[in-house]
């Protein structure tokens, strides 16, 4: 399975050693590619989130085969089971090719978010950036154990 996760800088250093300990979990089960994308803040909300939401969409230009996931704090919530379900649908009735795309600080905008009908949400909380790189690169290693029936600590 190809998966690619879309986000908005560098991660810090204070959480590279976890960051780097998910990627290399997830290298025996599909091959993951981080496409880093500088965030854009010189202006206005809105013309930040335009400029942000053009330079996903030239990303996205490359992976039109993909089905696209955007985590949204106002979506549907989900499970780690659902993650799992999630992971095996697309791998077995989608071209095992899925994206997922970490928005940039000024969310997105409503006419993104309807561009793209995918969304999980982990929760009401705010997170860090770097954080939620790391929830959902844990969740999706979660997902493939899940679906694998393989151990995994909880």
């Amino acid at each position: 399975m190809k998966i690619k996760l879309i986000c908005f800088n560098k991660v810090n250093k204070e959480y590279k050693e976890v960051y780097s300990s998910y990627i290399n979990k997830l290298k025996n089960h599909c091959d993951l590619e981080i496409i880093e994308i500088n965030e854009f803040d010189h202006g206005d909300i809105k013309s930040n989130m335009t400029k942000n939401e053009q330079n996903i969409d030239l990303k996205l230009n490359d992976l039109k085969d993909y089905e696209v996931f955007l985590l949204d704090i106002n979506s549907k919530q989900y499970t780690s089971e659902m993650i799992a379900n999630t992971l095996v649908e697309n791998k077995n009735y989608k071209g095992g090719k899925a994206c997922f795309i970490i928005g940039p600080s000024d969310g997105f905008s409503q006419d993104f978010r309807k561009l793209h009908p995918n969304k999980i949400s982990f929760g009401l909380i705010t997170l860090p950036y770097n954080l939620v790189r790391i929830v959902l690169l844990e969740q999706i290693y979660r997902g493939f154990k899940i679906s694998k029936n393989q151990k995994y600590h909880k």
